[in-house]
């Protein structure tokens, strides 16, 4: 049995290439004794939610893989985690749907100094008594979902095969700022499942992953190797190889190999997993509507369906928002979140979204009738 297992995720962004990079290096130069004489493995999740220029780009990633050292990149899915997207998921949903819509629903808007209270109570410096006896909040009241909707969703709520959207669906809403279960549910767990019976088995696992520090103050808190021990006895380890390095450095070690980058980095795209991400700047947001209009569609409609199944908006009878509040100002009537189509057209205005920019309706301009132009926020155009 083997001792240990090297891991690479693959999104085919500019950072996790970087790392497959440095793997197929440190092949080539010490042989698969580098990693304890067993090949390593390459996974990347697909979501249903990435933009098609992605997953042709980790198709040549593979290629090039293949070309290189004769392995080759496997695609992992929610969809192949039992319970978690399958018809069983759907099913729990719907019988959880009809109890839950049917019936009164009391939910209480905290707000100031009450939730400063909260956070007290939770961290053991007050009591709960405490902190509800002086809670005096305003107490938000839904009445039971009409038997119609209920049913409309209830037929909405079966496995479409795209993991994006039934988690959405299982969920009743998309993810947000903090709940992003997009990354974990469709992302990270699929993985997980392909690595779980190894270490079960009592194999150690060594993720690589490709998370720098200057990407965020919350990555850059992270060391650059963590380990953890399995039930079984085996070590799990989260190995971050080019943790110190800029994004620069990230786009130079596919180049010293020949490589291409991601097409979406000219494209005016920061993040090129998702299609579009929940976390998409103004600048980027505008760039995307503007060069996939298709996707704008599917967004627009995976919006109306799951405005559907969410007790909220199905009463209201408003769209979901893939967006959150925090990314694009939304409407203050409606939970303050914003609609594809309200988010593409705040993207398209300046001065705090009061004014449309007459620089932005001449870049329509030219881009109706020249196409748009190279657009790099790394300076690949240059």
């Amino acid at each position: 049995m083997i001792a240990v297992q090297h891991f690479g995720s693959i999104s085919g962004g500019k950072d996790s290439q970087a790392v497959l990079c440095k793997m197929v290096e440190r092949i080539e130069r010490k042989g698969l004794e580098a990693f304890g004489n067993t090949p390593p493995r390459f996974l990347s999740a697909d979501n249903g939610h990435e933009n098609p220029i992605t997953l042709d780009h980790i198709a040549y990633l593979d290629d090039w893989l293949r070309q290189r050292v004769g392995l080759r990149i496997e695609t992992v899915s929610a969809n192949d985690v039992p319970g978690l997207t399958d018809a069983a998921a759907f099913a729990r949903k719907r019988a959880m749907l009809r109890e839950e819509w049917s019936k009164e629903k009391r939910r209480t808007r905290h707000k100031g100094a009450c939730n400063q209270r909260r956070a007290a109570w939770q961290a053991g410096a007050i009591t709960r008594a405490e902190w509800t006896a002086q809670c005096d909040c305003p107490v938000l009241v839904s009445p039971p979902v009409p038997d119609h909707l209920i049913e409309q969703a209830i037929a909405l709520l079966h496995p479409s095969g795209i993991p994006f959207l039934d988690m959405v669906m299982l969920h009743g809403r998309f993810p947000g700022t903090k709940t992003r279960f997009c990354t974990d549910e469709t992302k990270l767990v699929p993985i997980m499942h392909r690595k779980r019976p190894l270490l079960d088995a009592g194999v150690s696992v060594i993720d690589w992953i490709g998370e720098r520090a200057d990407e965020s103050p919350a990555r850059a808190k992270k060391p650059p190797i963590q380990s953890t021990r399995h039930p079984s006895g085996a070590r799990q380890v989260l190995y971050r190889p080019i943790f110190r390095w800029s994004a620069a450095d990230a786009f130079a070690i596919s180049a010293r190999h020949g490589l291409k980058h991601n097409p979406l980095y000219t494209m005016g795209m920061s993040r090129v997993g998702c299609s579009t991400c929940i976390m998409v700047k103004k600048r980027e947001l505008r760039a995307w509507a503007m060069r996939f209009p298709a996707e704008v569609n599917r967004v627009r409609e995976w919006e109306r369906l799951v405005s559907l199944v969410s007790r909220r908006s199905a009463v209201a009878g408003t769209p979901a928002s893939l967006l959150p509040a925090p990314t694009v100002p939304g409407d203050p009537a409606d939970h303050g979140r914003a609609t594809i189509d309200r988010a593409i057209a705040w993207s398209r205005t300046s001065r705090g979204g009061r004014n449309y920019g007459l620089f932005l309706d001449q870049e329509q301009r030219e881009a109706d009738e020249h196409g748009l132009r190279c657009d790099s926020e790394y300076g690949l155009c240059e």
